[in-house]
């Protein structure tokens, strides 16, 4: 049973919604193109995970599809967990190509692809590190103690050659492919035979994973150094690329084209939660849509259907929860090539 669906995580929304809104002569930057692509693939073997795990028959697991908590001042990302009364396991996805060589007297591992070697920390240590960070939490948070934790590191790319000089059994038992999942959590099934939770501790450990879990949200801009110089003033028209779109008749009409949409400001809108600021007032908003008319503004802001707090100037509009952003919003072409900021 599924308890946390994955959704696009914050840092993939937050880049696109840089694409959509730096001026097109910055939208190539290869840094920028190149981490987002990376984080990108990253979710897609997270999805791998996800369809394996969709495929076994027994449903005897709380599944999570993403997991963020915090331990004393430090946070550990766990990409999935299955959750039962006699074990705990945690899944770590890896979509890496090419061919990987792990060595274990080291712990390191070195990735070839298309002739350029690699380094990387040791998967296999980041997913027993996530073991015992697990474990301090659920201590300390819900006094639970005793559950048994494994963990695997789940190769997602079925053409990605795995090689382990050492031929180390523990590595092969720890990092596998996809295929293998399945037969590995019956592994583990046969394993535990032993109910460690009950039924009530259970549904407190489901309860407490989902108050406590705390997405990550990047702040792009300051990451990249970002000013509003790079950034386009007002809405981009989605058909040309001209901008700013101007508000007539309830709706958003393009100079250049004549492109109409009613509602392209949600998308700037939403896009100014995932760059900027959780909340909007009244007068931001004016801002970021070029428009003068705060009755227009307060309309607009209200049919979005966004908390809000306070009265009058002093009113803020709250962003949406994660799972609420649109997962297939518009994303201009981004080109392959180098262009510094």
């Amino acid at each position: 049973m599924i308890k946390l669906h994955r959704t696009k995580p914050y840092v993939i929304l937050c880049y696109e919604a840089l694409f959509r809104r730096l001026k097109e002569k910055y939208r190539n930057n290869n840094v920028i193109n190149q981490d987002y692509w990376n984080y990108l693939a990253g979710y897609r073997g997270e999805q791998t995970v996800d369809y394996k795990l969709s495929t076994y028959p027994q449903k005897r697991f709380f599944e999570y599809q993403s997991l963020r908590l915090k331990v004393n001042h430090n946070f550990f990302q766990i990409d999935s967990l299955l959750l039962s009364s006699k074990f705990i396991l945690i899944i770590e996805a890896k979509n890496m190509k090419g061919e990987l060589n792990y060595n274990s007297d080291s712990g390191h591992l070195t990735q070839t692809y298309k002739n350029v070697e690699k380094g990387y920390q040791s998967p296999i240590l980041q997913a027993n590190s996530q073991e015992m960070q697990l474990s301090y939490w659920l201590q300390q948070v819900i006094s639970v103690y005793g559950i048994p934790i494994e963990s695997l590191v789940i190769v997602s790319d079925p053409s990605t050659i795995i090689k382990n000089n050492q031929n180390d059994p523990t590595f092969y038992n720890k990092m596998i492919y996809a295929d293998n999942l399945i037969p590995k959590i019956k592994e583990m099934t046969i394993k535990y035979t032993k109910n460690v939770l009950n039924k009530n501790i259970l549904y407190s450990i489901n309860d407490a994973f989902l108050k406590y879990n705390t997405p990550l949200k990047p702040k792009l801009l300051d990451y990249y150094n970002i000013n509003e110089n790079h950034l386009i003033k007002g809405i981009q028209c989605e058909n040309c690329g001209s901008y700013p779109m101007k508000r007539m008749y309830k709706t958003w009409k393009c100079d250049k084209c004549f492109y109409a949409d009613p509602t392209a400001h949600v998308r700037l809108i939403l896009d100014y939660f995932l760059l900027h600021n959780a909340t909007i007032t009244n007068s931001e908003c004016r801002n970021l849509l070029q428009i003068d008319s705060g009755k227009t503004a307060y309309t607009i802001l209200n049919s979005m259907n966004l908390t809000q707090t306070g009265k009058n100037k002093a009113r803020k509009y709250y962003a949406p929860k994660l799972e609420l952003f649109p997962q297939d919003s518009f994303v201009p072409n981004k080109k392959k090539t180098i262009l510094q900021l």
